[in-house]
């Protein structure tokens, strides 16, 4: 069994609106999954390694938020 999600397809064809929702779903879930492992390593007193993941779940957040404005934009924008 996988956790992929699958994608969207209109007449056989991949939608790209699927594709991004997908791509920031996944996002989502890393970036809980990293805060939830920071936590974790908090606890057992590892504060370096804590700070770290909770690090990588602020970029991923950003990162999501960076793929959200390329996916609602204009394509003249991007040129």
């Amino acid at each position: 069994m996988t956790n992929r999600l699958p994608y969207d397809t209109i007449a056989g064809n991949v939608s790209e609106a699927g594709t991004y929702a997908q791509l920031t779903e996944y996002l989502r879930l890393a970036e809980e999954c990293c805060y939830t492992i920071g936590h974790l390593n908090k606890a057992n007193d590892d504060m370096v390694r804590g700070d770290g993941f909770l690090h990588i779940g602020k970029l991923l957040a950003r990162m999501r938020d960076n793929v959200t404005i390329l996916a609602t934009s204009k394509s003249s924008l991007l040129s």
